[in-house]
């Protein structure tokens, strides 16, 4: 699908370059971010083009604008999200008010470009993005709150905030092919942002620095089936975690835990659990070989 990320990323360009109504400053951070993120592929737009494909008998030239306009939208949610998280490499982190901005009208962008596309069920493809990129948004607040802290409100929280976005791109897809959607997509969508959610989690553990969940004292699978452990580490993370001052913690038993104790593992269960479940669902749908291969590579 290497050509399909191309013919995204020339879409991006000219729609960044043919918005009238934005300076040439905000322009030129727009494309500056647009190229940072460019080097790991589009796959929320190559999610939307594979379920358009799929369902339609006849490509519209308009769906790589769509791709482009959800790749705006998933963005600048990235943008935001790290500078909440203040914890990016990222050249938008080095001046947040300016990107905010950025952010802001690639928002706009994102739906006014669908809504400006010869497709017939653009306003209910429009109608989609707005949902579930606000489904998103209530997900990214309850992570900020950091009180997700059992099994249960984790998952239904990262199913806001990730699976919403995995979902939306699948659903805009099908609905511009067909004018409606299917719960089998919409199940499997989601249940990739939970995936690919829960890899980042784990992701996050193995290195032991800034980004570090556990020692920003996030919550996460596998910190919460740690803090669920009645043992010496797992009560040293519950004192680091309840008290103001920095606590100490040793660092090679916490990682030995994490990885030896079960943590990790019991992450890898939960989201296995989703991958079977997307997998079933997916069974249930028409979609290409092509298509269900990129699919189930986003659920490994």
């Amino acid at each position: 699908m290497k050509g399909l990320d191309e013919r995204i990323n020339e879409s991006l360009d000219i729609l960044i370059e043919n918005e009238a109504l934005i300076g040439h400053e905000l322009r030129s951070m727009l494309k500056s971010f647009k190229e940072e993120k460019s080097v790991l592929g589009y796959s929320f737009g190559k999610l939307c083009y594979c379920h358009y494909e799929a369902f339609t008998d006849c490509l519209d030239e308009d769906i790589y604008k769509v791709a482009a306009a959800i790749e705006l939208l998933i963005l600048s949610f990235d943008i935001i999200d790290d500078l909440q998280d203040k914890d990016s490499d990222y050249s938008w982190s080095t001046t947040p008010e300016l990107s905010f901005n950025v952010a802001l009208a690639m928002l706009v962008m994102a739906s006014r470009t669908i809504r400006e596309t010869s497709f017939e069920h653009k306003n209910i493809a429009v109608q989609i993005l707005e949902d579930y990129a606000l489904r998103s948004i209530n997900g990214q607040q309850l992570d900020l709150l950091n009180i997700c802290r059992d099994d249960q409100s984790y998952i239904q929280m990262i199913d806001q905030k990730s699976g919403s976005l995995t979902a939306m791109s699948c659903l805009i897809g099908e609905v511009l092919a067909k004018g409606e959607i299917s719960h089998e997509v919409e199940e499997y969508g989601k249940y990739i942002g939970i995936i690919q959610q829960i890899k980042n989690d784990i992701q996050s553990l193995k290195t032991w620095g800034p980004k570090n969940d556990l020692l920003n004292k996030r919550y996460s699978l596998p910190i919460i089936y740690l803090l669920a452990q009645k043992n010496d580490v797992s009560n040293a993370v519950t004192n680091y975690y309840n008290n103001d001052k920095a606590d100490f913690l040793d660092n090679n038993a916490t990682e030995n835990m994490l990885t030896n104790g079960g943590a990790i593992r019991y992450a890898i269960t939960v989201k296995n659990v989703y991958k079977f479940k997307a997998l079933n669902k997916l069974e249930d749908v028409a979609i290409s070989e092509l298509g269900k291969d990129y699919l189930k590579k986003l659920m490994k």
